[in-house]
């Protein structure tokens, strides 16, 4: 969820958040994330945050068994982020990317009368986002 959300915000080819505006986003998305998920998994955000203090434990004395206690638990908060990224990468590629329209191929089919039409909406679009984002 975190991948795919920061790739909706970040894309220029959406409307997004206001410029500025977008690592409040983030990290309103991360606390939304935490809150929700959080006490399930021990907030398995970052992959450093658990295996760090387990190599460090298992150095310092405790040996192998920092890695199958829980029933060696230690591999989802590692791996599971990781994998989750990709997939969250790979899903707004195939369900958002592919369908961004390329603003070449238009002005190349349409005909000169539509794209003065095309052209006064996208204005009108462009100043409804800007008096959205000044109030």
């Amino acid at each position: 969820m975190l991948v795919l959300c920061i790739l909706a915000i970040t894309d220029n080819r959406n409307i997004g958040a206001p410029k500025g505006v977008e690592p409040l986003a983030i990290g309103l998305i991360i606390l939304g994330i935490s809150v929700s998920m959080g006490m399930n998994c021990g907030y398995p955000l970052n992959p450093a945050r658990d295996l760090g203090p387990r190599l460090f434990t298992a150095m310092a004395g405790w040996g192998m068994e920092v890695f199958s206690t829980a029933d060696h638990w230690w591999w989802i908060p590692v791996f599971g982020p990781l994998v989750g990224g990709i997939t969250g990468a790979v899903v707004y590629f195939l369900l958002i990317e592919l369908h961004h329209s390329d603003q070449t191929e238009k002005s190349q089919q349409k005909p000169e009368e539509e794209e003065d039409e095309e052209e006064d909406e996208d204005s009108s679009l462009r100043d409804k986002y800007e008096m959205i984002t000044m109030g």
